[in-house]
């Protein structure tokens, strides 16, 4: 798997038809790899998951290009919520015994 550096996106006015080229890091070397796309649609899409992925890559036995990209853990942040509500409930108990503490020793 190469790392992909950028893409870019060609339209051939002699040809009429759209491709998208690749510019990959091979053996310390920047190469070109020109694909052909149904349409500016499908480049733009190309174009758009490069730019959102975290690592692109290009596979040359294969000719599959990948894109990997990183989620959020949305469960992690919600227990960590839950986590900081719980530690804010305690403190508002603790605080209320104290006042119940305090109101008893001024009664005495």
């Amino acid at each position: 798997m190469l790392p992909i550096q950028g893409l870019k996106c060609i339209y051939d006015t002699a040809g009429r038809s759209w491709s998208i080229e690749l510019v990959i890091r091979a053996e310390g070397e920047d190469a070109l790899r020109r694909f052909d796309v149904d349409g500016p649609d499908d480049a733009e899409m190309l174009i758009e998951a490069f730019e959102d992925s975290s690592v692109s890559v290009f596979d040359p036995q294969t000719g599959e290009i990948v894109f990997g990209y990183e989620y959020l853990d949305l469960d992690h942040e919600d227990d960590e919520d839950e986590a900081e509500e719980d530690e804010e409930e305690d403190s508002e108990d603790d605080s209320e015994d104290d006042e119940a503490a305090g109101d008893e020793k001024v009664k005495s």
